[in-house]
């Protein structure tokens, strides 16, 4: 992973990154993580970045374990959660072997899963799997290949609407999320100027299974307002469905 890339990013982030804890429209992380919450339980993040959920599950568990790859984010992470005893923030790659860290009854995982490269990314599923407790829980939060798609429709709806025609409408939207086919047959879009990866609600599903040993309990839509989707300010008209990015939360068998 380039790390650099990541420790620069951290000082954009509050200006750059629709963070699901903060944007979601109804709480859903929140009351998600709420469901499996105890004093008597501990809890990972896995890809804490800045650290902006660390306050909350701090409030929520015993113990917090919170990892990333950058420094610079980690700095940050530190300084926001300064008092919390029952916070441990560490350094980690988190795409290689991960089993001298502690396991936990639940892990989270918002918007952490991204790398392009498909070896990296089927570590870091296996890894986070390994560090859940016999019955713990693991709430993952990716982003959504159907959501995206769906506002590239919804872009060209708005197009026609300001009195387009259908085919000028599909040209006038902007594409620029899209490059290589093969990319796109993966879920992987240029989102800013990183490829990103996407995920369909299936993939996750058989990801899980197949992959991470894990028992789905549910994938659920975490819906966020169209400003969120849209750079340009949208219009009162355009309303539900919102866009959305995936929610699983899935069990490790006894």
């Amino acid at each position: 992973m380039d790390v650099k890339y990541w420790d620069d990013f951290s000082q954009e982030y509050d200006d750059t990154v629709i963070d699901a804890f903060t944007y979601g429209r109804t709480n859903t992380i929140a009351k998600t993580i709420e469901r499996f919450a105890s004093y008597e339980l501990d809890a990972a993040d896995f890809g804490c970045g800045p650290g902006k959920i660390l306050p909350f599950l701090s409030q929520k568990f015993r113990n917090v374990y919170a990892y990333d790859f950058s420094s610079k984010s980690l700095d940050i992470a530190r300084q926001g959660c300064n008092g919390l005893k029952n916070i441990h923030i560490a350094q980690a790659d988190l795409s290689q072997p991960v089993e001298h860290l502690p396991t936990v009854d639940v892990l989270v995982s918002f918007n952490a899963v991204l790398m392009p490269d498909p070896e990296l990314r089927f570590n870091f599923l296996k890894g986070m799997a390994s560090r859940i407790k016999a019955g713990g829980h693991l709430i993952l939060h990716v982003p959504s290949v159907e959501s995206l798609l769906y506002s590239y429709f919804r872009e060209t709806e708005w197009h026609r609407k300001d009195g387009a025609g259908p085919r000028k409408a599909e040209k006038l939207v902007d594409t620029s999320y899209i490059t290589r086919a093969k990319l796109v047959a993966q879920g992987v879009f240029i989102r800013g100027t990183e490829p990103t990866k996407h995920y369909l609600r299936e993939e996750l599903i058989v990801l899980a299974r197949a992959e991470m040993k894990l028992e789905v309990l549910d994938v659920i839509k975490m819906e966020y307002d169209w400003k969120t989707e849209m750079e340009d300010d949208t219009p009162e008209w355009m309303s539900e469905p919102y866009p959305w990015d995936w929610l699983m939360i899935a069990k490790k068998s006894n």
